[in-house]
């Protein structure tokens, strides 16, 4: 994760990193660590999401164009990338 995208996301909503934190009751280093320097946890990335009210995604990138679908679809051991519904349809039209 990129603590530049997260330090805008925390300007965009008036927020600080501390105030994140505490509202997430954990430690401000324990936080940091586990966001930008370590590997977190899906339910720490959904609930730093919801706290900021942006979709996951929106922690990795900056991209703000993004369509209104993405995801990683795992189909018969294959991981597949949807980010456009074309390119949804095109996986369904592959697997059918």
């Amino acid at each position: 994760m990129d603590y530049s995208i997260l330090k805008e996301l925390l300007k965009e909503k008036n927020l600080t990193f501390q105030e994140l934190s505490d509202r997430m009751g954990t430690d401000r280093n324990n936080l940091y660590n586990s966001l930008i320097k370590g590997n977190p946890t899906l339910s720490r990335l959904v609930n730093v999401s919801e706290i900021l009210g942006v979709p996951v995604w929106r922690l990795f990138t900056e991209d703000t164009t993004q369509s209104e679908i993405y995801g990683v679809i795992i189909y018969k051991g294959k991981t597949y990338k949807i980010d456009s519904i074309s390119a949804y349809k095109a996986l369904l039209t592959e697997i059918e």
